[in-house]
């Protein structure tokens, strides 16, 4: 059976672990990137612009392997509306 999971690029901690599909830890990644921005914001901290880089891994009978990435840029506002212009 196959399974989902997103670490950290960096430290290779594991942050999530069997997700269904790949859509499954693209939704994972936007909840942890809204938790880590609560958790900041309920400390008084802003998030400085933090870049934190995940891996998206495939795991198919014990073997896993990367294939996808993600970058969560945390302190940086949607934009809302058209972008301005040059």
């Amino acid at each position: 059976m196959t399974s989902y999971q997103l670490r950290d690029t960096t430290t290779r901690r594991l942050l999530a672990s069997d997700l269904a599909d790949y859509a499954a830890a693209e939704t994972a990644a936007d909840r942890l990137d809204d938790e880590l921005e609560r958790g900041l914001a309920a400390n008084g901290e802003g998030a400085g612009h933090i870049r934190l880089r995940l891996d998206v891994e495939r795991v198919t009978d014990g073997v896993t392997e990367a294939v996808g990435h993600h970058i969560l840029l945390l302190g940086v506002d949607d934009p809302i509306g058209p972008l301005p212009e040059r």
